[in-house]
């Protein structure tokens, strides 16, 4: 009976220092997010040159492709787990530029305003070193089977935008209809070739 309590005690502890591990690095992450420069009005300005930008290529996408990213959300320095992962897609033109494209939060708080913005800062750079081979940001594609369907996932771009769906942080936990983070936004607008 001893021995069975001297295991109990030891797994209860090995629990509670893993929950407390994932609990501080989520403080850690928000921590940094919330002393971080962040100007939630440009993203909202964004969204319609965004929205302009998709309605083109929707027009006209013959030459245009889409690929999806994951990385590190907050910066090279936070451990990439579940919370701290950062979702976006990279749209290529017929000319060989490309943009960046996720769904942002406009405010730090736990639930904002959402937006979807073009060439975010951070996007631009965590992409541009992973591709000259720098990959501090840990960008890591989210590969599908057959490619993704450009005018299919804009259009669902489109539909989630016309929509004013929330930006929630942690949307694996209170997911409802009115509630997405970048992640989640990005794997509901996301159409695969057929």
């Amino acid at each position: 009976m001893g021995k069975r309590l001297e295991i109990l005690k030891l797994v209860v502890i090995v629990i509670l220092t893993a929950c407390l591990q994932i609990s501080c690095t989520s403080l850690h992450a928000y921590g940094i997010a919330l002393i971080t420069p962040y100007d939630g009005k440009v993203v909202i300005k964004n969204e319609k040159n965004t929205v302009q930008h998709l309605e083109n290529v929707i027009q006209n996408y013959d030459g245009y492709t889409m690929r999806a990213f994951d990385r590190k959300a907050i910066s090279y320095k936070v451990k990439k787990t579940n919370v701290t992962t950062h979702s976006f897609y990279v749209i290529f033109m017929p000319d060989g530029t490309y943009h960046t494209l996720s769904f942002s939060a406009t405010g730090k708080l736990a639930t904002s305003q959402g937006a979807w913005a073009m060439d975010t800062e951070t996007d631009i750079a965590s992409y541009r070193d992973f591709l000259y081979g720098n990959n501090k940001w840990g960008v890591r594609e989210i590969v599908t089977d057959n490619g993704i369907n450009t005018p299919l996932t804009i259009g669902n771009i489109l539909t989630k935008i016309q929509n004013n769906i929330t930006y929630y942080y942690r949307s694996t936990i209170n997911r409802n209809d009115n509630h997405d983070n970048c992640n989640t936004a990005l794997l509901e607008t996301l159409a695969e070739n057929g």
